[in-house]
This record gives C-alpha cells, sequence and structure tokens, in this order.
C-alpha cells in the first residue's frame, strides 16, 4: 500500500521533472531572468599588468566571482612575421585552454594579440565580445573594424568602449548585463546644507574608481564647482586611473581626461537628482 504521504508527492515530483525544470532551462528563461547568475566571462590580461589584474579583482570584490569560468593573461606579443605570414604561428598564441562562455572581455591587450580575440571568442562559442580601449595604440581605428567584420560574420556582438568605464547597454544581453553593474558610472547623492554627505553607486567603473571617489568625496561642499571637480580630479589621479595620457584624434583628447569627465557628469547627474 502506497503511503498518502508519497501519493501527495508523486504528482508534484513528475510536474517538476516534465514541466519546471525543463522551463527553468531553457532559453528564454535564462535569457530573462537567470543572466545575472549565467554571465560566463573569459577574460584575457597580460600576464603582471596591472589594468586587467584590477579589473578583475574589482569584480571580484563586488560578489561577480561567479562570472568568471576563466582567465588568460598572455606572457608575450607574437613577432610581426607571425601576424602576417604564418598562420600556424599564430595560432601558436591561442590560450591552451579556452573554456565554453557568453562574453569574451579583452582588458589591455597590445593591437598584435587583440588580433586574435575573434579567433579566441569563435573557439569559446561566446555570443558577445568587450574590447576595453583605454589606449588608443590597443585598437587601431583599422584593427577595429578588421575585428567587427569577422566577428560580426561569426554572429558575435561586440562593442569597443573608450574608456571602458564608458560603457553602455547595446541591445546585447551579455553586454548589457556586465554594463548593468560595470560601466558608465551611476550614483545617488545626498547633499545636507550644501555638502555631500552620502554618495552611493549605483553602476561603477569596471575598475573600481567610481567606489573609491565615492568615497573621497564625502563631507565636499558642492559649491564652489570648481573646488568639488578638483576634489574630484585629485582622487580619480590618486586611485590611480590607468587610461592614456597620449592624445586620441579620434577624441581629440586624453582617454584619461574623457573617463574624468564620465565621473563628472555622474556626479552632477546625482547632485541634480536625476
Amino acid at each position: 500500500m502506497v503511503h498518502p504521504l508519497f501519493a501527495l508527492l508523486f504528482p508534484v515530483a513528475r510536474w517538476l521533472v516534465e514541466y519546471a525544470w525543463p522551463a527553468l532551462f531553457s532559453p528564454s528563461f535564462r535569457s530573462t531572468y537567470w543572466r545575472w547568475l549565467m554571465v560566463r566571462i573569459f577574460a584575457l590580461t597580460m600576464k603582471g599588468d596591472e589594468y586587467g589584474r584590477r579589473i578583475i579583482e574589482n569584480m571580484c570584490k563586488r560578489g561577480f566571482i561567479h562570472w568568471i569560468v576563466g582567465v588568460h593573461g598572455f606572457a608575450e606579443v607574437p613577432p610581426i612575421e607571425a601576424l602576417l605570414d604564418d598562420v600556424d604561428a599564430l595560432e601558436g598564441y591561442l590560450p591552451p585552454r579556452i573554456p565554453e562562455c557568453d562574453l569574451v572581455l579583452s582588458l589591455g591587450l597590445p593591437s598584435e594579440l587583440q588580433s586574435l580575440v575573434p579567433s579566441i571568442a569563435k573557439k569559446a562559442g561566446a555570443k558577445a565580445a568587450i574590447i576595453a580601449v583605454d589606449d588608443p595604440n590597443w585598437v587601431p581605428p583599422g584593427l577595429r573594424s578588421q575585428m567587427s567584420e569577422e566577428m560580426e560574420e561569426a554572429g558575435i556582438a561586440c562593442v569597443f568602449p573608450k574608456p571602458l568605464c564608458g560603457l553602455d547597454k547595446v541591445g546585447n544581453p551579455y553586454i548589457d548585463e556586465f554594463a548593468e553593474q560595470f560601466g558608465r558610472a551611476v550614483l545617488k547623492i545626498r547633499v545636507e546644507d550644501g555638502v555631500i554627505r552620502r554618495v552611493d553607486v549605483v553602476r561603477g567603473s569596471p575598475c573600481g574608481s567610481t567606489w573609491y571617489i565615492a568615497e573621497k568625496l564625502v563631507g565636499v561642499p558642492v559649491e564652489p564647482r570648481e573646488a568639488l571637480w578638483e576634489e574630484l580630479a585629485k582622487a580619480h589621479h590618486v586611485y590611480p586611473c590607468l587610461a592614456s595620457m597620449q592624445n586620441d584624434p579620434e577624441i581629440g583628447d586624453t582617454i584619461l581626461h574623457k573617463s574624468q569627465y564620465i565621473i563628472r557628469e555622474a556626479v552632477e547627474r546625482a547632485i541634480a537628482g536625476e
């Protein structure tokens, strides 16, 4: 004789197995509700370079270590001959283990290695790639066009934020999920008696500078604005920002300065209550 409890639980278990469980792992449900758990990132950095290390550490510090399925640090740059003449030699510079992922994150690679990103993304089965451009030499305009074309043909969405802290949503679920947490800063600022009393980071820069600057702005008067911007610039440099000080013809300024303008705009919007 079947126990009444089993008779009650059996239909529930059957429903879970036949309907609920498959639904939870369906592409539509995953893309809508599970992206925060399921965005799998393969990060590419230069071994020993602070730029990539800082971003990975900040992601972990903010509670997103579960996003990272792998990190590869390139130890050397392929010679120009490998790039031009020998496809097999170039393949030898690919990471020995490329994990399956949703998003490839290129962090501070020189141009010679950036050209490998499309191949890596394809081998990883990635659906998107974010190529940070905090130095104009990392991805010159011609290389950017070449990489974009190659990834577009493979059905891989890609963006080249310059700087990375200017990343915005673009309509791709994987890029947008990353940009929801890390990208163009969004702040909430409480001002009392003309003085900043509290700064909350809603979205911060991938490198973590937004959180550092937020701490340094507490206690600073909002007027005169020049003094506020001076304190902001000081914190931005002390952190320090690792973007290039080389003039970039595409933006008519240095990428470091553009990065500072981005956080200034975020502070201005937050003070205005936007």
